[in-house]
């Protein structure tokens, strides 16, 4: 039987033991490639994107909605709009961060998806990991916006079609590049839902 496991390679199947007649004779009762195991964690990192983009995108230009039906003037000038998307920027990165993760953490915990091994570090504690990650997305979107949309924009003619439409592309996109990094870290977590906070 040595002799038979030993045309496979370790490193490209993951061998599961099964408790049975078979376990004290050491018989591998089953066999999953593990390239099998990162395409269903890239369709969960995919899943979760997606409904992170759709919602953070959805959430953004209903509460841009309800603010212009309560009588909040849209901003003004480009400081006013910068402060608005930096704003926004950083309150979706932070959801995209700790909602995904309490989630995920939760599903391996509970056997729904296998984690990933991976050491344990610093960005454990999920509250320094979601304010890390929402500062740099702030500072990296509100650049963004500086140098490469604001030039083109002009902030005073906004109609509301074409503010719902900015706050909707700032909330999806904030989601398409923080989520995957959340949920591909928090697969690597131990910890259940509430823990490391």
């Amino acid at each position: 039987m040595i002799a038979c496991i030993s045309k496979y390679d370790f490193s490209s199947w993951d061998f599961r033991r099964k408790v049975g007649p078979g376990f004290e004779r050491g018989e591998m009762i089953s066999l999953k490639l593990t390239s099998s195991m990162r395409r269903e964690h890239v369709r969960y990192v995919a899943l979760e994107t997606t409904i992170g983009i759709a919602i953070n995108a959805i959430l953004s230009m209903g509460l841009a909605y309800a603010m212009f039906e309560a009588h909040v003037a849209m901003p003004g000038d480009s400081p006013a709009l910068l402060g608005d998307i930096g704003t926004q920027c950083f309150i979706v990165a932070l959801a995209s961060v700790v909602v995904p993760t309490l989630l995920t953490r939760r599903r391996c915990h509970g056997g729904t998806i296998q984690r990933l091994e991976r050491r344990a570090g610093w960005l454990d504690n999920l509250l320094l990991r979601a304010l890390l990650i929402a500062a740099c997305a702030t500072a990296i979107g509100v650049a963004l916006l500086y140098w490469a949309i604001l030039p083109q924009l002009a902030p005073a003619r906004f109609t509301i079609s074409a503010f719902l439409a900015l706050k909707g592309s700032v909330g999806g996109l904030v989601a398409f590049a923080v989520t995957p990094i959340a949920v591909r870290l928090a697969l690597g977590d131990s910890a259940p839902i509430g823990s490391h906070t």
